[in-house]
């Protein structure tokens, strides 16, 4: 987890931590190990995902799991024996057991508990039916089945061009890079798709000449 993921102002990695206590993010294999038997979909995103779809590897300070907004309750109870933070407008706040969430809830941060460190930041994703909805833009859907694939080793991961897409709102360094990394790896179906994302939710956006190849 770096400052510009984190609630608030702009942090130091130093103040991130002293604010929040430390992460010690789960591997997409224990993510695996916690969620293989899930009634319901997941998928690990971000640099977990980039890498995993061929990007260059890096460091990883956390790992995002992506789950259906309307899974929560089977989120939670997977999760019970840890604390849910809700990371919303600004601040964490902590998701009582029984406790509805904050309306318009995306993101959680996963701890076992006070003295422990954070594991894991999901992310909630809308869906209609079997469409998965793009949360910054509504018109970007597509079927649900084909927003992951599973790897070899049985995690499931969204697919390149689909983390991509979130990635290019913030464009870190980090996200550069994966996708510097990743544009060659994606065939003209996947290149399409981003084409077009880019085109609806960020019109303009500088990524799209890049993918245009």
């Amino acid at each position: 987890m770096t400052a510009a993921d984190a609630p608030g102002e702009q942090l130091t990695a130093e103040e991130l931590q002293d604010l929040y206590g430390p992460w010690r993010p789960w591997s997409p294999t224990q993510v695996l190990e916690r969620f293989a038997s899930a009634p319901f979909r997941w998928w690990v995103a971000g640099g977990w995902a980039a890498e995993a779809g061929g990007a260059a590897p890096r460091p990883h300070e956390d790992i995002d799991l992506a789950v259906l907004a309307r899974d929560l309750t089977g989120l939670r109870e997977r999760l019970a024996d840890h604390h849910l933070w809700e990371a919303h407008q600004g601040a964490l706040r902590p998701l009582r057991p029984g406790a509805p969430p904050a309306p318009g809830l995306e993101q959680f941060w996963v701890r076992r508990n006070a003295t422990s460190p954070w594991v894991m930041d999901v992310l909630l994703t809308p869906a209609d039916g079997e469409a998965w909805l793009f949360k910054r833009d509504e018109r970007i859907r597509l079927p649900l089945d084909s927003i992951g694939w599973v790897a070899p080793d049985g995690v499931s991961y969204l697919r390149p061009e689909v983390m991509l897409l979130f990635k290019a709102k913030l464009r870190r360094p980090k996200d550069e890079a994966d996708l510097r990394s990743l544009v060659p790896r994606l065939d003209e179906r996947a290149r399409q798709w981003l084409r077009e994302a880019l085109a609806v939710a960020h019109p303009g956006h500088p990524w799209s000449t890049l993918v245009g190849g």
